[in-house]
């Protein structure tokens, strides 16, 4: 493409050439029809982002966008306008304004209310008879996206280890209390998830919130496979609390060898250790095939009652082997 050339599609990058000006300046031009469709004009400035092996170059204006959305309550059931506002938060609005309110029944604007006081980093700025308008608190570069992810890592794993001794000892309590705090992994992952598309939309944040494109995909992709591990040991809870008595005997010992070894895969995942994961995913395979078996070779009742236990070990040792790839593949991009 010549450097005066301007392609027909505004989305396609234009090639242009540094040219020197006296012996300390480089300029570089820029079509003038092409940089008004931009939203460019004559004194507006530029920021220059070095990334691998490029520059990326944004406009002032890119990171001074309030970016806004409207949802209408009236168009949505209950579970379908929390859902709304979540994704709304998790893609990284600046401001979420839900019109309608006033048609909702008053447990739904509380449990509105309460969804919106759970997520991290917003709170709701105004309310009206008819509308409510949910605010961003925090700046970028208030925010760390790998202590975040660090956080979501320690919980979850204090979850896993916690389901795994309320199922074996019978602790009740225990098995109640990592159900009750489930929910902190989500609000962990969904802040994660914020923080990332707002460093999609906006090249600035990335730089702010202590990560770069490639690390920060890796700590979202890693932090949604954290989200999972703590569903399921809010699932291996809830069997602990149907089963009348804890395990006993060979059955107690296979789930304790299992749950460990799963253990050592996730940690070795996350650390890097791919051979180490693998090595383990394999011992988990064989062992979980047996501990199947032994299962399934019991009274019927016991079959029912550990199918669930069974699925969710082997999802478990499946988010092991897919933190432990998504290590490996971002390693390979950067």
């Amino acid at each position: 493409m010549s450097q005066h050339s301007v392609p027909d599609d505004s989305t396609d990058p234009i090639e242009r050439k540094v040219q020197l000006t006296g012996n300390s300046t480089f300029v570089v031009s820029l079509p003038k029809e092409w940089a008004l469709e931009q939203g460019l004009e004559s004194g507006a400035s530029m920021y220059l982002y070095p990334h691998d092996d490029r520059v990326i170059a944004a406009p002032e204006h890119v990171s001074g966008s309030d970016r806004s959305v409207t949802i209408d309550a009236a168009t949505d059931d209950e579970r379908a306008l929390l859902q709304r506002v979540r994704a709304a938060y998790a893609t990284g609005y600046d401001r979420i304004t839900v019109a309608g309110v006033d048609g909702l029944e008053t447990d739904t604007r509380r449990e509105l209310e309460r969804t919106v006081g759970r997520l991290i980093g917003i709170e709701i700025q105004e309310t009206t008879d008819d509308r409510l308008t949910i605010r961003n608190l925090l700046d970028a570069g208030e925010v760390s996206l790998p202590q975040t992810v660090a956080q979501a890592r320690q919980l979850a794993l204090e979850l896993y280890d916690d389901a795994i001794e309320a199922l074996l000892s019978g602790d009740d309590d225990l098995a109640r209390r990592v159900r009750s705090r489930n929910d902190d992994v989500d609000r962990l992952f969904a802040f994660v998830s914020r923080g990332f598309h707002r460093g999609l939309e906006d090249v600035r944040d990335i730089g702010r919130l202590g990560t770069d494109r490639t690390v920060a995909f890796r700590e979202y992709r890693t932090a949604r496979q954290l989200e999972r591990l703590a569903e399921h040991a809010d699932r291996i809870a809830a069997v602990a609390l149907d089963q009348p008595d804890p395990p006993d005997g060979v059955l107690r010992d296979g789930i304790e060898s299992v749950a460990s070894e799963i253990r050592r895969l996730v940690e070795s995942a996350l650390s890097g250790e791919v051979r180490t994961a693998s090595d383990a995913y394999a011992a988990v395979d064989e062992d979980l095939a047996e501990l199947t078996q032994r299962v399934y070779g019991r009274c019927e009742s016991d079959a029912c009652l550990y199918s669930p236990l069974l699925a969710s070990l082997r999802q478990l040792a499946e988010i092991g082997l897919t933190i432990g790839e998504t290590g490996i593949e971002t390693g390979l991009e950067s």
